[in-house]
């Protein structure tokens, strides 16, 4: 079974980039996790692509308007790491999949993507690598009922607790 969400998609040459998943869709079929800062920075240019954009207000955009559930220290933050980061996410193939142009004293800017939409994104169940046990072997259910059914230490300690308890009520009687 597959499960399908409609997100919204930033659609260059190579990649499709949807900001919602933070993920980097290649038209190869393959998919490229991004973190969630590398996702907004990047988020944050295709919004503002075409224009340059001032380091302060990228950095701003990015971090600082993250949302109210983030916490405010925003110190910690580095544009510089988080674009090589980005930047090695970005190259698929030795090729730049979306360029990101340093315009020096004045900022950054990506191209304009070929389409701005909103598409179905799919899910794709995750592989089994072990195959499925047959139902004629009966497997235990977890590592309690495994060591209840077949550990001797067990089996004595109950047994031990048992005629410990038994004394004990013989005991109390006399």
């Amino acid at each position: 079974m597959t499960t399908k969400a409609l997100t919204r998609c930033y659609r260059f040459h190579d990649v499709d980039f949807e900001p919602d998943l933070n993920l980097l869709v290649w038209h190869d079929e393959t998919e490229t996790r991004l973190t969630l800062h590398e996702s907004r920075l990047l988020e944050v240019l295709c919004y503002f692509s075409g224009e340059v954009i001032t380091s302060q207000t990228l950095f701003d955009k990015t971090f600082v308007q993250l949302g109210p559930d983030t916490e405010n220290t925003h110190d910690q933050f580095d544009l510089n790491s988080l674009f090589i980061s980005l930047n090695k996410k970005l190259t698929h193939n030795n090729a730049m999949a979306i360029p990101i142009q340093v315009v020096p004293k004045y900022g950054f800017r990506v191209p304009l993507p070929e389409k701005t939409c909103r598409l179905f994104h799919t899910f794709k169940e995750p592989k089994q690598d072990v195959a499925p046990t047959s139902h004629n072997e009966e497997t235990p259910a977890s590592t309690t009922e495994d060591i209840v059914k077949n550990s001797i230490f067990h089996k004595v300690s109950v047994l031990l607790i048992a005629i410990a308890g038994v004394v004990l009520y013989l005991a109390s009687e006399l």
